[in-house]
């Protein structure tokens, strides 16, 4: 009985000898705004790199590089949180790169940031090399890709090497080639546009 009234002794003494330690544990507000602090840094130091979606509307260029943004800009029109870079395209268009929430808020922490649209349309990183989904909308048609160089050179050149057409198979019927005569790639493309 003794041997277990020690140890509870030394576990209660170790617990609070650890409590005043600076840095250790600060109170339950404390760490839930801590570990806000540090998912946040975690997610702002992603690329975001696992999609990319190009649309040419209206004489601008939208970027944005997350499937649920695109949702969202599909339905209203409009990026909520968002970069405008006036003469930023290839042929001086408006460019709007999409942010997401985090990237959002590490821009207001850090001079100099920039989100995922943004880096990946100005070349500074590459799409995730497994795993990639891609989309440039303009002149009535949709491209899918699954590789980003492909798209990129297609960004370069404004061709398409290969690829397989499908007319009016976009929601708004518009012509859709697919890089690659691919199942996944088309049927992530139909999940995507609810189709």
């Amino acid at each position: 009985m003794l041997y277990k009234h020690t140890l509870i002794t030394l576990s209660a003494v170790t617990l609070l000898a650890a409590c005043g330690t600076k840095g250790s544990w600060m109170g339950a507000e404390a760490e839930k705004a801590y570990d806000k602090e540090l998912e946040a840094q975690r997610l702002a130091a992603d690329k975001n790199h696992d999609d990319y979606y190009e649309i040419h509307q209206d004489g601008r260029v939208f970027v944005l590089s997350d499937t649920k943004g695109y949702k969202v800009f599909k339905q209203t029109g409009e990026i909520p949180l968002v970069v405008t870079k006036i003469g930023g395209g290839l042929n001086g268009e408006t460019v709007k790169f999409a942010l997401t929430k985090t990237e959002a808020k590490a821009m207001e922490k850090k001079v100099g940031f920039t989100g995922g649209a943004q880096n990946l349309y100005e070349r500074r990183i590459q799409g995730l090399e497994k795993g990639f989904y891609g989309q440039v909308e303009m002149d009535g048609r949709i491209y899918v890709f699954n590789s980003w160089p492909e798209l990129d050179r297609f960004r370069s050149t404004g061709r398409m090497q290969g690829g397989q057409a499908f007319s009016s198979a976009g929601p708004n019927g518009e012509t859709v080639i697919f890089a690659q005569a691919s199942e996944e790639l088309q049927t992530r493309f139909k999940a995507l546009i609810g189709k």
